[in-house]
């Protein structure tokens, strides 16, 4: 198999220079300029790899950053995709590489964008009317407080854990909020910069694919290295089916009640996967995340929670703040090799199975 170690980088920068190169020759680029700089002042992009024929029948788009730390896991699996010479086995696809979905988080080692919107919170309809989300507000003082004490936010979140169990803590946390702006995992109250950029440039970069599957990378839940693929169709759907067929039963989804533990606790509210009717309205589309996991949940989430602290209450520059940023992303794109191999081994598998999928599908219409 490819070696692809050399595609994974090591800030946002570095990686959309990879990523530019790598697509020299093999398809044109269309980049969006973010109003935010980075943290050297560079600007910061969403960039549209176009690749294949405009007229195929089927597209396959490849999300990197959505949450900022877990950028460079789906860019260097991007890179490595352009660099690996599977495109020559995908000819019959018309497919877009999304690179830095949340640039400004990818830049700054944030999982939220400019306005502290967690974007797999924001893809939701926000004329409906949104449930209430009680869980959160008990826990909020917790999470969000405003001196850091790792002790106390432990003690506080083992309380409640003791309480519900841990997949009732999870969700708790994850399912995603809109009252708290300062808080986590907040949704927003309108469709961020990144969400309204997708869905300007998406449909017409696919515009004549009658269907079209997307794959959102993202990290840290879940055993070190172990990726698995998570949907949110519902048990019996066609799509579900579909999924099932196409990546050998091995994929998950949030609506399915016997799939939720504390790698996959909740049905989150706003993702990108469960957007793309309002993406790609009128054809047919299949959204999967591909989760891989790094470290504990009891060290996800502290890092978390410690950064939005920094970014609220803390200095970024300091000491502190630089030994939290190490910490965010340790957690989340982890320095070993051993990693970056499982990463690059399965994102070839989920690639070729979603093209499978997309191959079948086709031929039933």
């Amino acid at each position: 198999m490819y070696n692809a170690l050399k595609d994974y980088s090591e800030n946002y920068s570095e990686s959309r220079q990879k990523f530019l190169d790598a697509m020299q020759g093999k398809g044109e680029v269309k980049s969006i300029l973010h109003d935010s700089k980075g943290p050297d002042g560079e600007d910061l992009y969403m960039d549209f790899g176009v690749i294949g024929p405009a007229d195929a029948k089927t597209g396959l788009v490849l999300v990197s950053g959505t949450h900022g730390p877990e950028g460079l896991c789906g860019s260097g699996s991007q890179i490595g995709f352009l660099n690996s010479g599977m495109l020559d086995q995908l000819s019959d696809i018309r497919i877009v590489l999304l690179h830095a979905h949340n640039p400004y988080g990818f830049a700054w080692w944030r999982r939220t964008n400019e306005d502290n919107v967690d974007l797999n919170r924001n893809y939701c309809d926000f004329s409906a009317v949104i449930p209430a989300h009680p869980g959160y507000d008990v826990l909020r003082p917790i999470m969000v407080p405003k001196k850091w004490d790792a002790a106390a936010v432990k003690a506080g979140l083992d309380a409640y854990e003791e309480e519900h169990g841990k997949v009732g803590l999870l969700a708790a946390m994850v399912s995603g909020q809109g009252h708290d702006p300062d808080g986590m995992f907040y949704r927003g109250t309108a469709p961020a910069w990144s969400r309204r950029i997708v869905e300007a440039q998406l449909p017409a970069l696919l515009a004549e694919q009658s269907h079209i599957a997307l794959i959102d990378y993202h990290t840290g839940l879940g055993p070190f290295g172990i990726p698995y693929m998570v949907h949110g169709y519902e048990k019996g759907s066609a799509e579900y089916a579909a999924f099932d067929k196409a990546f050998d039963g091995e994929a998950r989804s949030t609506k399915d009640t016997d799939d939720l533990d504390e790698d996959l606790p909740a049905e989150p509210k706003g993702p990108i996967v469960l957007g793309l009717d309002s993406v790609f309205p009128g054809k047919k589309s299949y959204g999967a995340v591909i989760e891989y996991g790094t470290v504990p949940p009891e060290q996800v989430f502290p890092a978390l929670m410690e950064d939005n602290w920094l970014h609220a209450n803390g200095d970024i520059h300091s000491d502190e703040g630089r030994r939290i940023k190490d910490n965010v992303r340790e957690v989340f794109y982890p320095t070993s090799d051993k990693w970056r191999e499982m990463v690059w081994e399965r994102s070839v598998w989920s690639i070729n199975c979603a093209a499978d999928l997309l191959r079948a599908e086709s031929l039933l219409d």
